[in-house]
């Protein structure tokens, strides 16, 4: 049962996008920190960081990205003097600050008040790079949730859809946003509208109050929202049990994106989501092999509940793909508590001593 969750947990990530949030110290202030007196590293300014932050605006963009490179490795080090440079004149320098940041992750909460008012920058990919960032650093940029609710509204489409991004990275810590994450499910941008799914997804149960715009979404023209919106839904988690018939519908979707990510969350739904069993049953005819085993996947997390599928799970015992195969014998360990691995034969005749 342990590998049947570590392949859960990493085919939830491939699908939905959620982001493992945990405890971190408190976040700096959201007022602007002065790099002078707050100093986390009070000592002077290391050479080799000053001279790396100056060969940020290198018109080489080979020498940018090695003093990226360089300063992300410096690490902790380096977050005051990238802060710093956040406000200066040179675009290309702060976009590369903003970069780095995100590079050195969690260890550049230092810089996130910063990045929030980077978020105003007058140029858009600034902008972009410190939203980007900021849901790097993750729940340790909370300070900065109020800054990206306003992002939300930029001009710029990408701004907009890198805000939520960023919201996503920072998790259910950025749960105020919800109700403006929601407004951004209706964006015209549908890059925008497949980030909000994403975001609300992280936030988990407590974005229960999303779900019916979220079921709107799976019927969006664009594959990628309806994809996102059905992931959302499992990160979400029973909560979502009014989704179900929505999902169940999904998993005949033009595109196999979509059906993977509609099988996976009924699967996180639980057994509030047993209703959608026949549809999870007929799913594993799928012609995708992935969708199959996201269906499989499915009915092993609805378990006991799930009971009915153990004829067609004997059968995909035999599927021509391995990982369907064994995602199968731990999907009916998973219903009906015996282990008989991939014997087929086995299986059906324990079934048959059953009815």
């Amino acid at each position: 049962m342990k590998k049947l969750i570590a392949l859960m947990l990493s085919l939830v990530i491939v699908v939905n996008g959620m982001v493992a949030c945990t405890s971190r110290p408190a976040p700096p202030s959201p007022e602007r920190l002065d790099p002078g007196t707050s100093n986390p590293n009070p000592e002077p300014l290391n050479p080799e960081v000053q001279e790396a932050i100056q060969a940020l605006g290198d018109e080489d963009e080979e020498v940018r990205d090695a003093a990226i490179e360089k300063l992300a490795g410096i690490g902790l080090e380096a977050v005051p003097a990238l802060a710093q440079a956040l406000e200066g004149e040179d675009k290309e320098i702060r976009w590369a600050a903003a970069v780095t940041l995100g590079e050195i992750g969690p260890e550049a909460s230092y810089a996130v008040p910063a990045l929030a008012l980077a978020l105003e920058d007058e140029d858009k990919w600034v902008r972009v790079a410190a939203a980007e960032s900021l849901g790097e650093i993750g729940p340790s940029a909370v300070a900065a949730v109020p800054a990206l609710i306003q992002a939300l509204g930029d001009e710029n489409a990408e701004v907009r859809g890198y805000a939520a991004l960023g919201l996503r990275g920072i998790g259910p810590e950025a749960r105020d946003a919800i109700p403006v994450l929601i407004q951004a499910l209706d964006d015209e941008s549908a890059e925008v509208r497949e980030h909000a799914t994403a975001a609300l997804g992280a936030m988990g149960p407590q974005a229960t109050d999303a779900v019916p715009a979220i079921v709107q979404a799976l019927e969006d023209a664009d594959a990628s929202v309806r994809s996102g919106a059905a992931g959302a839904l499992g990160g979400i988690g029973p909560g979502a049990a009014e989704a179900v018939p929505a999902l169940a519908q999904a998993l005949g979707d033009e595109d196999e994106f979509v059906r993977r990510a509609a099988a996976v969350s009924l699967g996180l739904i639980g057994v509030e989501a047993a209703g959608a069993v026949p549809a999870l049953i007929q799913t594993l005819g799928d012609d995708d092999w992935e969708v199959r085993e996201a269906a499989v996947l499915g009915l092993s997390l609805i378990g006991s509940e799930a009971r009915e599928a153990v004829p067609p799970l004997i059968q995909a015992l035999e599927d021509e793909n391995e990982s369907v195969r064994t995602a199968a014998a731990w999907a009916l360990e998973s219903i009906t508590g015996e282990s008989l691995g991939q014997d087929a034969a086995a299986w059906q005749q324990w079934w048959e001593g059953q009815q």
